[in-house]
């Protein structure tokens, strides 16, 4: 998959990009185990692991992206809700790709 290069969250360019599992693993002690990615919010950026196959790229990519909007909206505890979030991202994910023409029109 070809991960955008930033996205555009409340006037905020969180910067993409794909990085070793291993650099993820680094900077996030608290996390145990195999996890896809991660959102550096005071550096404003998205890094997604990678080597990924693309449905899991895309769905990763949606779900750090909610995070970023929890982030940014200020809900805070809800943002470290990760069942939430990850739910989230499924959710809205299959909305889309669902539903093209009602996503067109709410967007136009």
């Amino acid at each position: 998959m070809q991960l955008p290069k930033s996205v555009l969250i409340d006037d905020i360019e969180y910067k993409v990009e794909e990085v070793s599992n291993k650099e993820l693993q680094l900077t996030a002690e608290d996390l145990k185990g195999d996890y896809w990615g991660d959102t550096r919010y005071k550096k404003a950026s998205i890094r997604i692991c990678e080597g990924m196959a693309e449905d899991e790229a895309k769905i990763t990519l949606v779900h750090e992206i909610i995070h970023a909007i929890l982030q940014e909206r200020g809900f805070d505890r809800q943002n470290n809700d990760e069942a939430m979030v990850d739910g989230l991202a499924h959710a809205l994910r299959m909305l889309v790709k669902q539903n093209p023409e009602l996503i067109r029109e709410v967007m136009s």
